[in-house]
């Protein structure tokens, strides 16, 4: 072997552990992968069994007038995951709603946010939109005049394969997440009360009032202060005087606020005191007629008449008789209603008269029968 120029081939064996070190490699003359076992599927398989969900955005849908929208052409054939492990579209999560190209998020009358929810039917996807009312998920139906939306998804993938389009498409902003949103619109709400309906933010960060509102409190104040201690000059005597003209006009007395404040007092006192004696007055008047007329509607009313022979009906010449309240006598003798007569009445039920069977009323031997009745007469 003294002769050889070379080993020809190493040995795996003949390589002593960590001796190998990277200027032993040609850069230009790499090893082959196919030399190389880096378990390429155990690692793909770990990839796909990591699930992530991604969001999906679509850009500029007409929703005027709409309460949905038939959204199966930008779902496109995706299935929907039915389970944590089930790739596909989730159904359980809110779609956030955009107006399109911003990142400012929509809301209804009571500046509660509008979002969406995602619907599988018969195959095909709706989009249908919601907001809270009085605590509730209600259905909400856009505007006519309402802007085109931004919305997005969310797809269950695996980490092996992830859809281009997961990105945010048309480089559209998007605000993620409810309580951005939620905190979005009440800096709108605030905005509004502070600079009224018309208010608008320009998101320059600098102030759209010239007077800042502390300022405007704080002079307000200054000037309200001012007026009260003038007001206050104003009522002093003699000023006061002069102010409500008592120097001139003769039904004033005094030259002072105070003088003719006692003079109003007074006459006040004295207007009111004849008012509650006429008040008492008419209240004793009318106690009087509340007697008048409890007399006369329990005071019984009385008729007498003497048959002529024949008669068959009697009608009341004092007035009308309250129902119930009819005694009827003939020759002394009461009568009973139904069997010896029967009432006349008008079309309120009130009692008009009697009436008799024939031979009932007679004269016999010239001696006529009498009839007496008693009744409670109707006011």
């Amino acid at each position: 072997m003294a002769g050889t120029r070379g080993i020809a081939r190493f040995r795996g064996e003949q390589f002593n552990n960590r001796i190998m070190r990277n200027h032993h490699f040609d850069e230009n003359n790499k090893i082959s992968e196919t030399y190389l076992d880096i378990h390429y599927q155990n690692h793909r398989e770990i990839l796909e069994e990591t699930k992530i969900d991604v969001f999906i955005q679509v850009n500029d849908k007409a929703v005027a007038g709409l309460s949905q929208l038939e959204v199966s052409s930008d779902v496109g054939n995706r299935p929907v995951a039915t389970g944590n492990s089930v790739e596909g579209v989730v159904l359980s999560e809110k779609i956030q709603l955009r107006v399109t190209g911003t990142d400012r998020p929509i809301g209804d009358a009571d500046a509660d946010v509008v979002y969406g929810r995602l619907e599988e039917q018969a195959g095909k996807y709706v989009l249908k939109f919601y907001s809270i009312e009085g605590g509730s998920e209600q259905p909400y139906a856009f505007a006519v005049d309402a802007e085109n939306i931004d919305y997005r998804f969310v797809v269950r993938t695996n980490l092996s394969v992830i859809p281009v389009d997961a990105i945010v498409k048309g480089g559209a902003g998007f605000v993620e997440g409810a309580t951005d949103a939620k905190a979005y619109m009440n800096l709108i709400q605030l905005m509004k009360d502070v600079y009224g309906a018309s208010g608008t933010l320009d998101n320059d960060g600098n102030a759209n009032l010239a007077t800042s509102i502390q300022e405007q409190i704080d002079k307000e104040i200054q000037e309200r202060a001012a007026s009260d201690q003038g007001i206050q000059d104003n009522f002093a005597a003699p000023s006061g005087a002069g102010l409500v003209g008592v120097i001139t006009d003769s039904n004033y007395v005094g030259l002072t606020v105070q003088a003719v404040l006692s003079d109003l007092a007074s006459r006040i006192k004295s207007a009111n005191d004849s008012s509650d004696s006429r008040m008492d007055m008419i209240e004793q008047k009318n106690t009087d007629q509340d007697d008048r007329l409890y007399k006369l509607e329990s005071a019984d009313e009385e008729e007498v008449f003497e048959a002529v022979g024949g008669e068959t009906e009697y009608l009341l010449t004092k007035g009308l008789a309250k129902d119930k309240t009819v005694r009827l006598a003939i020759n002394g003798q009461l009568q009973t209603p139904g069997i010896n007569f029967d009432y006349l009445k008008n079309g309120k039920g009130e009692i008009t008269g009697f009436n008799f069977a024939p031979e009932t009323l007679k004269v016999i031997d010239g001696v006529p029968d009498v009839v007496f009745v008693q009744y409670k007469k109707v006011m």
